[in-house]
């Protein structure tokens, strides 16, 4: 026998209606599935929060990739062609910007959070917003090439760029990017 709230009782009743099973099998399904995530050492809102992520930037139209790989193209890229790949990168910063800033009053949040899910662990993204509207990005990321993070920080430069900013100080290199930016007065 379990006990629940009459509301979320109600969706669970809802649920099992919905997935053409019984409220008895639907709560032990859920049960299963929590008792799970425990095992793994996680709790139920770190999983759904993950997996809202992994939604989140598959709409985005980000795709998970091996890491090594990615930089070598983009090196191999550079290499061979690198005023057309600056290019690119810088117009996919550009389209980005415009759809971040067409989705809310607040893209540059979106923007920053959509660089956390990119970043997926693999490297350190900040963006700050300073009282007078300078905004300041740091970027680290231990295995990023030369090439990777000169065309990684055009593709910031194409996004900040779409919001009314000018890059106003540049520091890139291996594996760090620091940029600062400020709107045209």
């Amino acid at each position: 026998m379990l006990a629940a709230r009459e509301q979320i009782a109600n969706r669970v009743a809802e649920l099992a209606k919905r997935r053409g099973t019984t409220v008895f099998q639907t709560v032990n399904d859920i049960l299963e599935q929590a008792v799970r995530v425990e095992e793994m050492g996680l709790s139920l809102e770190e999983v759904v929060d993950k997996r809202d992520a992994l939604e989140k930037a598959r709409k985005l139209g980000f795709a998970f990739t091996i890491e090594r790989l990615l930089y070598e193209v983009v090196d191999l890229a550079d290499h061979r062609a690198k005023d057309d790949v600056s290019e690119i990168w810088l117009d996919a910063g550009r389209w980005y910007g415009k759809y971040f800033a067409s989705r809310s009053k607040d893209g540059i949040r979106e923007f920053r959070e959509a660089m956390e899910l990119l970043s997926f662990g693999t490297y350190e993204f900040e963006l700050r917003e300073n009282r007078d509207g300078v905004i300041s990005i740091a970027c680290v990321g231990e295995r990023f090439t030369s090439a990777y993070s000169g065309l990684f920080s055009v593709f910031i430069e194409g996004v900040l760029e779409a919001f009314g900013y000018r890059t106003v100080d540049r520091e890139v290199s291996k594996s760090i990017i620091r940029l600062r930016f400020e709107k045209p007065r």
